[in-house]
């Protein structure tokens, strides 16, 4: 771990000086009065406790209050289209995960354009789902996990938290991806989820890498791959799908800063650059990790195109499991 923040470090360090600070000078005199950033989710979880880390350090160095407002409802969406109203000057801000991308998937419509209604500034923060099964499942590999579904189809189930959630589209992205078909079990909670595997009423879950950390290292589940591109430093020892010969398997739950659309892009960069400068130091790397997720930091286009990309992916993934949009 402390290799890993090292290296960590220094590539967010690299980032930061290479982000193009001087242009951040454009702002002119922003900000001259305090910050509001919406979080579309309930106080306490993990949006909202990054939300408040970052904004108290945003303050600090920006000379101006950050103050985080919860505001809920429907999954999300009444937050977000509180941001998508708001005035383009950079005073009020949306942290949400990406439910942001799934939601358009999800619903037969919104109230603003994921993608014509914001600017994407800062890609912070990511924590990547996994499929666990019981410690003593007959289903210890992905391959005889993918048998097992082959040989009886609809048989082998999977718990997850949250109809629509990132985790439950996983599941049914997997299933697309390897031909195979699954029982879907949903839970109010990823702890729910969780204990119904290890409780042998489901065979496997589909969870974020920071709920079913601790179970697997007590040994009480074990976890077959994860479902990134590359190995997470919180499991280093599980494959990812990749790896086993599953390609385009990736799901995660990520956290990110967006403005409402036509924010200015100096002050857009001014914005990006001081999230990469707070991911680059120890104590926020800390923080993070200790929230379960691991800081990520992209430029401003390339955050952009992974929502549009996510977007058309989420809706491509809906329609073929048949899920019906509310």
């Amino acid at each position: 771990m402390k290799r890993w923040k090292l290296v960590l470090t220094s590539l967010m360090a690299a980032t930061y000086l290479g982000s193009g600070c001087a242009q951040a000078q454009g702002a002119g005199d922003y900000p001259n009065h305090p910050i509001r950033i919406i979080v579309p989710f309930g106080a306490g979880g993990v949006t909202d406790v990054l939300a408040r880390v970052l904004g108290k350090e945003i303050g600090k160095d920006f000379g101006q209050p950050v103050v985080v407002e919860n505001v809920v409802g429907a999954t999300s969406i009444i937050g977000t289209h509180k941001v998508a109203r708001a005035e383009p000057d950079g005073y009020t801000l949306l942290l949400t995960s990406n439910a942001f991308t799934i939601n358009p998937a999800l619903r037969k419509s919104l109230p603003f354009d994921p993608i014509k209604d914001f600017t994407p500034i800062t890609l912070l923060a990511a924590s990547p789902n996994m499929l666990v099964v019981r410690s003593d499942s007959p289903y210890d590999t992905v391959a005889k996990y993918i048998a097992a579904a082959k040989a009886a189809p609809g048989k082998i189930t999977f718990a997850f938290s949250g109809i629509g959630t990132s985790l439950h589209i996983a599941g049914e992205q997997f299933s697309l991806i390897t031909g195979t078909r699954y029982n879907a079990i949903p839970y109010a909670a990823s702890n729910q989820s969780i204990q119904a595997v290890i409780g042998g009423q489901t065979d496997s879950s589909w969870s974020a890498v920071n709920s079913a950390l601790p179970f697997v290292q007590n040994k009480r589940l074990k976890a077959l791959a994860i479902a990134t591109d590359k190995r997470s430093s919180f499991v280093p020892d599980v494959p990812t799908f990749s790896e086993l010969g599953i390609k385009g398997m990736k799901s995660e739950t990520w956290l990110a800063l967006l403005g409402p659309a036509h924010l200015p892009q100096p002050i857009a960069i001014k914005l990006d650059t001081e999230l990469k400068k707070l991911l680059a130091r120890p104590d926020i790397m800390e923080k993070i990790v200790s929230l379960g997720a691991e800081p990520v930091g992209t430029e401003l286009d390339k955050f952009g195109a992974q929502i549009r990309e996510e977007i058309a992916m989420y809706q491509k993934i809906v329609k073929s499991a048949g899920i019906t949009p509310n």
